[in-house]
């Protein structure tokens, strides 16, 4: 007999002007790393730990193996990927923990918004990563999630606020 378990990730990507008018709005399916396959199993018996999002400008295509560029976002792993001052913590009530629409598993959802003036940048990823991750990590070891924006690149402008709701479905037999 087979259990089937699996992890999927889905963001909402939301773009307001400085009259909270919506600009842009998106969806997108993340690639769950390597990194995250090992989180996401240990948490059953061990604390989580404190998760920051960052962004990142590169177009690389997202990858789950740890060492592959695409797995992570850092200012040296071959452009100008992290976005200064954008690796923050979640908005004060997330992470939330809960369980979806009946038979659709449980779900951890967390969103961080990016006030106007912060992380202004052409933007085409966003990463879920673990908050002692520095911003130019060698390897995606701390990466546990990434993903392409839809419809990158997306320009963050001064007076802009971006939000990112990305929620994280464990999926039962």
């Amino acid at each position: 007999m087979k259990d089937k378990v699996g992890i999927r990730g889905h963001l909402l990507i939301e773009l307001f002007d400085a009259n909270g008018k919506l600009k842009y709005w998106g969806e997108v399916i993340n690639k769950v790393t390597d990194q995250g396959d090992i989180l996401f199993a240990a948490l059953s018996y061990t604390a989580a730990p404190t998760f920051n999002m960052k962004l990142g400008t590169a177009a690389t295509a997202v990858s789950k193996t740890k060492a592959n560029n695409g797995a992570f976002i850092a200012s040296g792993n071959g452009s100008a990927d992290y976005v200064t001052g954008s690796q923050l913590g979640m908005d004060s009530t997330y992470p939330k923990v809960g369980t979806s629409t009946p038979g659709a598993g449980s779900q951890v959802v967390f969103k961080r918004t990016w006030a106007a003036g912060v992380a202004t940048a052409t933007l085409n990823r966003v990463a879920l990563v673990d908050s002692t991750e520095g911003t130019n990590p060698t390897d995606g070891t701390l990466t546990y999630a990434i993903a392409l924006l839809p419809d990158a690149p997306i320009v963050k402008g001064a007076a802009d606020t971006l939000a990112v709701t990305w929620t994280i479905t464990f999926l039962g037999a």
